[in-house]
């Protein structure tokens, strides 16, 4: 069996979408200031790095993140290497998307942009998005800080994944990912309330 990590690596140079709160770690305790242990105080946004989308994030009175069924975010998946800037519905005619599936898009292959340290821009169509709603896929994940069109920033896409019930993954590295299928794990963080949470995403290869 072989892991392999698709999380961003949190730190304080990390990109971070426009406007959203930095990555942040200060020194509590320490042993150099002859404390016993080691603690740090981290400041860090709903949305920072590898993350899952709640409802509540773009649809007003939505379900917060402890309201997503967690087998949402554990199981098998499908990597679909589209490498566009925006994947369109017929892009994904080929594929035969299936009820119930976990589909990741791969779109920047070798990790250009992170290599780059800046965001990769593909993002989906609205009509992609309302194709995935319709074939009731469980979650949706892609290579890129949001499914969401950054120039348009209107919410649809967001809204009608979640608002039919896919749960939607973003900012995962898959770089240097060779198979389509896996088994996915990327639970979210238990945060009361909240309208997203930073998850450590990894796929695990049952035959390697």
């Amino acid at each position: 069996m072989k892991i392999i990590d698709i999380s961003q690596k949190l730190c304080p140079e990390m990109a971070v979408y426009p406007g959203d709160p930095r990555f942040q770690s200060k020194t509590v305790c320490s042993f150099k200031q002859g404390s016993m242990c080691e603690v740090s105080e981290l400041t860090i946004g709903s949305h920072c790095g590898t993350h899952i989308d709640a409802p509540l994030h773009m649809i007003p009175g939505g379900g917060d993140i402890e309201t997503l069924p967690l087998d949402c975010f554990v199981g098998a998946c499908r990597i679909l290497t589209i490498p566009a800037a925006i994947i369109s519905e017929k892009m994904l005619e080929e594929f035969d998307i299936k009820e119930g599936e976990r589909i990741l898009f791969r779109t920047d292959p070798e990790g250009k942009a992170q290599q780059k340290g800046r965001f990769n821009p593909a993002v989906l169509s609205l009509r992609a998005a309302q194709l995935l709603a319709s074939k009731r896929v469980r979650l949706v994940g892609i290579d890129s800080p949001t499914v969401e069109n950054m120039e348009l920033c209107d919410g649809e896409v967001h809204r009608t994944l979640l608002g039919a019930g896919v749960a939607v993954l973003e900012g995962i590295c898959l770089q240097g990912v060779a198979k389509e299928r896996y088994l996915l794990s990327a639970l979210p963080l238990r945060l009361a309330g909240e309208n997203g949470a930073p998850c450590r995403a990894v796929l695990i290869d049952e035959e390697a």
